[in-house]
């Protein structure tokens, strides 16, 4: 087993881990993350978001943090790039997939780099489209596409696909649906299934960065909350689930970090990697 003193790669889910509420990343948060830097500790903020909305948090904290976005799809050295990994879905793949979603007559949308494409948008609760219109304004979102079918035959480049619903009936169903099909899926909250094309997660987004800084998995460390962090913080030496978390992520932690809310990622690293109490 590694000493956590040797960590030199930090992968960070978002939303329930590095962020508290509102989108907001806690000051403690940022300060033990720059002063990880300062020691030659490299960080990496790996979410189901796109590249743009994580490029503006990361540079909030430095300009060296990097990217995985769309859950592994992408993954970028930096908030500047250069663009290092992607994985989209092949037309038949991605047919298949949205055709079924389509079949369970479920809001859902596809991410690509430029356009979130819409699929029934006359499911879209009035509260999703004022986010999606929130993040076309900030300029995290360049174009949201309305479409009327299920076909995605004239869509390039699909990063993954997502369903929404805020009934859990639904949201079971459709992950039966997928498990019979033999479909890959996961989720980052109790309200949407994420589906990703073939080999592609936040595990192996975790090992393509270490191996692109030539840093072992061993000396690597992870933090989230929801299923579909798993991979990744299998895949970690050091893995640490949030006090948040749900407890299929916790069974498969060496650690566990405080809540979210208190910042629980600085407080983890500050009392470990750190070696520095704080009394925020």
């Amino acid at each position: 087993m590694s000493d956590i003193k040797n960590v030199r790669l930090i992968c960070m889910d978002m939303d329930g881990t590095l962020f508290a509420s509102n989108e907001q990343i806690p000051d403690v948060n940022i300060q033990a993350l720059r002063e990880c830097e300062k020691r030659g500790i490299r960080a990496a903020l790996v979410s189901g978001r796109n590249y743009r909305f994580l490029a503006d948090h990361a540079l909030r904290i430095s300009d060296r943090i990097s990217i995985v976005s769309a859950n592994g799809a992408r993954i970028d050295e930096s908030p500047y790039g250069p663009c290092i990994f992607e994985g989209v879905y092949d037309k038949e793949y991605a047919c298949r997939v949205s055709r079924l979603l389509w079949e369970n007559e479920v809001n859902y949308e596809a991410y690509t780099d430029k356009i979130n494409y819409c699929f029934r948008p006359e499911m879209v609760t009035p509260a999703h489209r004022r986010s999606l219109e929130k993040y076309k304004a900030n300029g995290h979102l360049l174009k949201v596409q309305y479409m009327q079918d299920w076909n995605t035959d004239n869509i390039e480049g699909i990063y993954k696909f997502v369903a929404f619903s805020d009934d859990p009936e639904m949201i079971s169903a459709l992950r039966s649906s997928f498990d019979a099909l033999g479909i890959a899926h996961s989720s980052s909250s109790a309200q949407n299934v994420e589906i990703m094309p073939r080999g592609v997660d936040k595990g192996n987004a975790l090992r393509t960065l270490a191996q692109h800084f030539g840093i072992p998995l061993k000396d690597t460390m992870a933090f989230g909350d929801y299923t579909n962090d798993i991979d990744m913080l299998m895949a970690s030496g050091h893995p640490v689930a949030m006090e948040n978390a749900v407890d299929q992520l916790k069974a498969v932690c060496r650690y566990t970090a405080p809540d979210h809310m208190i910042g629980g990622v600085g407080r983890f690293l500050y009392d470990t990697i750190l070696s520095v109490t704080q009394n925020q």
